[in-house]
C-alpha cells in the first residue's frame, strides 16, 4: 500500500464504544480523529474529550495539523517510521536523536496513555481539548470554563460540567496557560461536503526532561484520575491481552462488554469512528466474533438483546444520542430481528443453561409468531408463505441509504435474502426446538416447505438466468444483486440445482470483485464509485459499490452449490489489512478498480465475515 501518511488511519478501542484515532503522520483529517473519545453510555453518547496535543523537544515539533491549505508545524517531516503493531508508535528523528512515542488505550476503565522515549530533551506537550459531542464541532465560546484543578500529579480540566478530563503526569511539571487555538482543518470532512473547521482549547503545557526517563501522559475521564495506578503492570497486562492474529487483533475492536448504569450489555460496534450497536450487524458478524473470542460471547451477545425484543423485531439500532439526551431504540428492520432468531436457534443446538435455552426459545417463537401476526411497518407472513414488508419512505432491509425522504434503493414487497434468512429460521428452529416445543418445532417445519415452495415457483427470473430481488404483487426487479446469494448459501439452496448454479455463476461474473461484492451489475443504474456530498456518496452506496462482508454468503454458497470455496478468495481484502485503515477492514470498496476503500475505515461485519471464511467455517447449519 502506498497511501500518503495522512491517509493512513489506526484505531485504539477501548472495549466500551470509545476510541482513540488519527493519521500516521498526525494531522487530524476527520472530526472523529482524537485521543479521547468515551461512551458515557456505553457504546452511545460519545464525547471527544481530548482531540490532540501540541508536542516539541528543545524547540522541534513533532506535531502536525490542517489550517486551512497548509500543514502546521513541520514534525511529520522528523517521522522516521511507524508501527500500529502492538499499539501505534512513531519513531522520529529530532537533531540527530531518535524519539519514540507509543499511544495505547487501556480498558476498564478508558486511559489514553502517551509514552516518549528519548536520550535527552526537553519535551513540552499542549493538551488541546473541546468536550464535544463526538459527531459535531467545537467552537470558540464564553461558556467553557478555563480553570482547571492542579494536584500533585495530576491536572482536572473542566471545560464543561459533563466533560472533565484528567491528565496525569509522570515527572512533568504543569503550567498553567489557558488560550485558544483557531481554525483546524479536517479534509475529509470538507471533501463530504460537511462543516470542517474546528477550534480548540488548551489549558497549558506540560514540560518533562527525557534525560530522566521516558515521558508518561495519561488521559482519562477526571473520575478514574485520582486513583493509584501501576502503569507499567497495566501496559504489560494490555500488551498480553491483545490477540496476536491480524483478524482476530482487528476483530478486538468491536466487541463491547459494558456496565451502562450498572447493568452488562454486550454488544458490537458496527463501525468506526461513526457508527454505534446496529441489531443486523451483530448478529451478521456474532459468528465470526465468537470463533476469535469463543461461543461464550455469542450467547452474551443474544442475552443482551434478548430483552429489547418486541412485537416480534429487535432495534435496528440504538442511536448515538449527545450525553444526557435520551433517544429510543429505532426498529425499522426486516431481516435484524429474522437474523437475531437464527442464531438463537443456532445456539439452542449447543449445550448451554437451562435459563439461556429458554430465553432463546423464547425468542424464536416470540419472532415466529410476530411475523404471522404482522407487526411494525406491514411486515407479516403473506398467503404464500413468505415475509411482505413496506412502509412509503422508509428502508427496511439492509440496502438501507437514505436522503431526506428519498429512500435510494427501495425494497418494499418481499426481498430475496429476507425469505432465504425466514426459511433459514424456521428449519434450524424446527430442528433445535423439537425436543422443548414439538408442536411449534413442527409447524415451523411445515411452514418452512411452504416457503420454498412458494420462493421456488415465484422468484426465478429464466429469462435473466438468476433469482429476482424483489417481487411484490406483479413487480419482479429483475437487477443482479448479491442478496440472491442467501437463498443459495444461508440453507440448503431455495431453487434447484441446475438453476443455483446458474445463478451463482452471473454473480460470480457480475459482481464478485477481489475485495468484495458489488451491489449491482454494471447496468445503466450503476454507480461505482463512492465520492462526493452526502446525497452523492449514499446515491451510490447500495448501486454498484462493493461490500466486503459479502464474502461470506458468497462463500456459503459456493460451498452449498458447488461443493467448494476457490482458493484465493480473501486475498484481496486481506492486504487491505495493511492498507489505509491500518489493521482493519473498511466497511464499502469501490466498485471500479482500483476499488479504494470507503465508508468507515474499520467495520465489524467486513472483519468478521472474512474471519469466518478464513477459519473455514462456511455453509453451517
Amino acid at each position: 500500500m502506498s497511501e500518503p501518511l495522512d491517509e493512513r488511519e489506526w484505531l485504539e478501542s477501548d472495549g466500551q464504544g470509545g476510541f482513540a484515532m488519527g493519521t500516521i503522520s498526525g494531522p487530524a483529517t476527520r472530526r472523529y480523529h482524537g485521543l479521547l473519545c468515551i461512551a458515557s453510555t456505553p457504546p452511545t453518547a460519545r464525547v471527544m474529550l481530548v482531540n490532540t496535543l501540541g508536542e516539541s523537544i528543545d524547540g522541534y515539533a513533532l506535531d502536525s495539523h490542517h489550517y486551512a491549505d497548509s500543514v502546521f508545524p513541520d514534525g511529520a517531516t522528523r517521522l522516521v517510521s511507524f508501527s500500529h503493531v502492538p499499539w501505534p508508535t512513531w519513531r522520529y528523528t529530532v537533531a540527530g536523536r531518535e524519539v519514540t512515542r507509543e499511544l495505547v488505550v487501556l480498558r476498564n476503565p478508558t486511559r489514553t496513555v502517551i509514552r516518549w522515549t528519548s536520550t535527552r530533551g526537553l519535551l513540552v506537550v499542549t493538551p488541546l481539548v473541546s468536550g464535544r459531542d463526538v459527531h459535531a464541532l467545537h467552537h470558540e465560546n464564553q461558556t467553557l470554563d478555563p480553570s482547571c484543578v492542579e494536584r500533585e500529579r495530576s491536572v482536572e480540566i473542566a471545560p464543561y460540567p459533563d466533560a472533565i478530563v484528567g491528565v496525569r503526569l509522570s515527572g512533568g511539571i504543569f503550567t498553567r496557560k489557558a488560550d485558544w487555538y483557531r481554525r483546524f482543518t479536517y479534509p475529509l470532512e470538507r471533501e463530504r461536503g460537511l462543516d470542517f473547521e474546528e477550534d480548540l482549547f488548551s489549558p497549558g503545557t506540560v514540560q518533562f526532561d527525557l534525560s530522566l526517563g521516558p515521558a508518561l501522559l495519561v488521559l482519562e475521564p477526571a473520575t478514574n484520575v485520582r486513583a493509584a495506578i501501576d502503569l507499567p503492570a497495566l501496559l504489560a497486562a494490555e500488551a498480553q491481552r491483545r490477540p496476536a492474529e491480524p483478524l482476530p487483533r482487528a476483530a478486538d475492536a468491536f466487541v463491547v462488554r459494558a456496565t451502562p448504569h450498572g447493568a452488562p450489555r454486550t454488544t458490537v460496534v458496527a463501525g468506526y469512528p461513526w457508527f454505534t450497536d446496529w441489531g443486523r450487524d451483530t448478529f451478521i458478524s456474532a459468528r465470526g466474533l465468537g470463533l476469535a473470542f469463543g461461543r461464550e460471547l455469542e450467547e452474551a451477545l443474544l442475552l443482551a438483546w434478548a430483552p429489547f425484543l418486541d412485537g416480534g423485531m429487535i432495534p435496528n439500532r440504538f442511536p448515538d444520542a449527545a450525553p444526557g439526551q435520551t433517544v429510543g431504540a429505532e426498529y425499522n428492520a426486516v431481516d435484524a430481528s429474522l437474523w437475531f432468531g437464527l442464531r438463537c436457534a443456532q445456539h439452542l443446538g449447543k449445550e448451554t443453561s437451562a435459563s439461556t435455552r429458554a430465553t432463546l426459545s423464547r425468542c424464536v417463537v416470540d419472532i415466529f409468531e410476530g411475523f404471522l401476526a404482522g407487526t411494525r411497518h406491514h411486515i407479516h407472513v403473506d398467503d404464500d408463505g413468505l415475509v411482505h414488508a413496506g412502509e412509503r419512505g422508509l428502508q427496511l432491509t439492509w440496502m438501507d441509504a437514505k436522503v431526506d425522504d428519498w429512500v435510494v434503493t427501495p425494497r418494499s414487497g418481499k426481498p430475496v435474502e429476507v425469505q432465504a434468512l425466514w426459511v433459514a429460521m424456521l428449519e434450524t428452529g424446527a430442528r433445535t426446538l423439537q425436543q422443548d416445543q414439538p408442536a411449534i418445532a413442527s409447524e415451523m417445519l411445515e411452514r418452512a416447505a411452504w416457503a420454498r415452495i412458494s420462493f421456488a415457483a415465484r422468484f426465478w427470473c429464466e429469462s435473466r438466468g438468476w433469482i429476482y430481488d424483489v417481487i411484490d404483487g406483479q413487480m419482479r426487479d429483475e437487477t443482479l444483486r448479491p442478496n440472491q446469494l442467501y437463498a443459495l448459501g444461508l440453507v440448503r439452496p431455495l431453487v434447484e440445482p441446475e438453476r443455483a448454479r446458474r445463478a451463482l455463476d452471473a454473480v460470480q461474473r457480475e459482481l464478485l470483485v477481489p475485495v468484495g461484492l458489488r451491489t449491482r451489475s454494471r447496468d445503466a443504474a450503476y454507480r461505482g464509485t463512492m465520492v462526493g456530498n452526502q446525497r452523492a456518496r449514499d446515491s451510490a452506496y447500495h448501486e454498484g459499490i462493493a461490500w466486503p462482508f459479502l464474502l461470506g454468503i458468497y462463500a456459503d454458497a459456493c460451498q452449498r452449490v458447488r461443493g467448494k470455496v476457490e482458493p484465493g478468495l480473501l486475498d484481496g481484502v486481506l492486504a487491505h489489512l495493511g492498507g489505509p485503515g491500518l489493521g482493519q477492514l473498511a466497511e464499502v470498496f469501490d466498485g471500479d478498480a482500483p476499488y479504494t476503500p470507503r465508508g468507515c475505515p474499520a467495520q465489524a461485519w467486513s472483519v468478521a465475515e472474512v474471519l469466518r471464511v478464513q477459519a473455514g467455517a462456511v455453509a453451517e447449519d
